[in-house]
């Protein structure tokens, strides 16, 4: 018989499984990422970040993660320059010189850290690494974002103790990465003498977190005091508006609903169906889904009513998509008459169409087109008829036309923030050019006597009142009317202005003309 031996073989030390990446996380460096590598909006980033992953799961859990990441994106991007100069001060380099994947995982890292003080840091830290380790080309990118994150939690004064389940990321430390190709070391010269003349408003970019060039340009034609109050602003985020369509639902109705789904409403003065709307907003999902709600901010809401459209007139909306002025445009028009609804991408004229079905407007007709050209193609059956319509069969024959042109969006900052990295004084004035040729179209459409309403959602001069000066000078067929609710955003000259930190709305320009009655 065999001896027996009471001593039991060696078990394995069991190991914590490895933690996984949360999938706000996940979703906001994929966002981040095609924003930064693609110039993607913000908004569309996270739509395809969220549908690449998973849908499956708890639905307030999906709708707690979809907030997380929309807050990490959007304040990542809006603190990107303060961001970025603190880790330039850790790193030792410019972030332009790192990967990608390093420069991303470290910025949205830093934001967190800074701004979330609810997240637990390690998980920060630890999801950072782990998103550099599965994208980043090189094999110390890891090693370098979680040395950077670290030394600036210790520089906080966080516990060593909270950092350790971080220690367990890596086996051993790792350099930060070098350039592929070693140079010779320069000699630098003295720094410059200490500054003695007084701070200006570009000495402030990283604490604005604005490009210097912008931040000057906006104190040159609206001086310091207000590029500041501008730039402090769209660092805040932006206030829920909501339009409570009535083509849909009595809006008095639909407000006690979303009351009773326990959501906090107020009205906006002057937009008698518009509310902010605060509380948990996954609540508002199936009054969007029914069309009873649209969620518009209310500068663009604004827009809409100063055409001042009545039922039964043929209206343009010129550069429509995704259509909610359109819809409004309709309910003003309680959806008498005819809206001719045009866009140059076919994709976002399809979704403009699906967009208007929702929300129940009936008298809107809806055409890719390329409205700063002299042919019109026709109708959402395009691809089987690419009948193409000279302009010419247009002028004279509407009633309104709203033309809501393409801009810097400068104005929706607050919700675009990755447009002040993008921007430059030269795309500026290829812009101003854009909107002049789409703004001479639009006055051919509008018969004697109609209006015409250009708007830009922006807060620069040569998109707004620079274009419409020039525009009158060479139309003497046409006056500015300004609509009689215009209130506080009417200027000197007869224009409207909104303004992100004096009305709480976007930027935006906007200007009536009439067309002058032939005598």
């Amino acid at each position: 018989m065999p001896e027996t031996s009471d001593v039991s073989p060696p078990t394995a030390t069991p190991t914590a499984p490895p933690r996984e990446i949360s999938r706000a996380r996940r979703a906001a460096f994929l966002a981040l990422m095609r924003v930064e590598t693609d110039e993607a909006w913000s908004n569309e980033a996270l739509d395809a970040a969220f549908a690449r992953l998973s849908p499956s799961g708890d639905p307030e859990q999906l709708a707690a993660d979809r907030r997380l990441a929309t807050d990490i994106v959007l304040g990542t991007l809006r603190w990107r320059g303060k961001l970025d100069a603190g880790l330039r001060e850790h790193a030792g380099r410019e972030l332009t010189t790192l990967d990608p994947a390093v420069r991303t995982a470290l910025r949205m890292g830093l934001y967190q850290i800074t701004f979330l003080t609810r997240t637990p840091p390690f998980a920060v830290v630890h999801d950072a690494v782990e998103l550099v380790k599965q994208t980043s080309e090189s094999s110390h990118a890891a090693g370098f974002v979680n040395a950077i994150l670290r030394e600036i939690l210790r520089q906080r004064g966080l516990d060593e103790h909270k950092l350790a389940p971080v220690r367990r990321i890596l086996k051993k430390p790792m350099p930060p990465p070098v350039p592929a190709k070693r140079t010779r070391r320069k000699v630098l010269p003295p720094p410059p003498p200490a500054r003695t003349s007084p701070a200006t408003i570009t000495d402030r970019e990283a604490e604005l977190s604005h490009p210097a060039w912008l931040l000057s340009h906006w104190a040159r034609a609206l001086g310091e005091t207000r590029a500041t109050c501008i730039a402090a602003t769209n660092n805040l985020p932006a206030p829920t508006f909501i339009w409570l369509n009535p083509l849909r639902q009595d809006p008095h109705t639909t407000r006690d609903e979303l009351t009773a789904a326990g959501l906090t409403l107020q009205p906006v003065a002057g937009l008698p169906e518009t509310c902010t709307v605060e509380g948990n907003l996954s609540a508002l999902s199936p009054f969007l889904t029914g069309g009873k709600v649209y969620v518009q901010d209310a500068g663009s809401q604004q827009i809409a009513r100063w055409l001042g459209v009545q039922p039964g007139q043929r209206v343009l909306d010129m550069c429509a998509a995704p259509g909610g002025k359109t819809a409004q445009l309709a309910a003003l028009m309680q959806n008498e008459g005819t809206i001719t609804a045009l866009d140059v991408h076919p994709h976002r004229v399809a979704a403009m169409e699906q967009n208007l079905a929702r929300l129940g407007v009936r008298i809107a007709r809806c055409y890719v087109a390329d409205a700063t050209s002299t042919h019109l193609i026709s109708p959402a059956d395009h691809r089987r008829s690419r009948k193409k319509l000279p302009f010419s069969l247009f002028p004279d024959s509407f009633d309104a036309v709203l033309l809501d042109a393409p801009c810097s969006g400068t104005g929706t900052l607050r919700r675009h923030p990755e447009i002040k990295w993008r921007l430059t004084l030269r795309k500026l004035s290829e812009l101003a050019g854009i909107q002049t040729r789409l703004l001479w179209n639009a006055a051919r459409a509008v018969r004697p006597g109609g209006f015409l309403l250009y708007a830009v959602c922006s807060l620069e001069a040569r998109e707004g009142e620079e274009v419409i000066r020039i525009f009158l000078k060479h139309h003497r067929n046409f006056e500015v009317v300004p609509p009689p609710d215009a209130g506080d955003a009417l200027t000197s000259e007869g224009f409207l202005r909104l303004w992100p930190d004096q009305d709480g709305t976007d930027g935006f320009f906007a200007a009536r003309l009439r067309r002058h009655q032939p005598d």
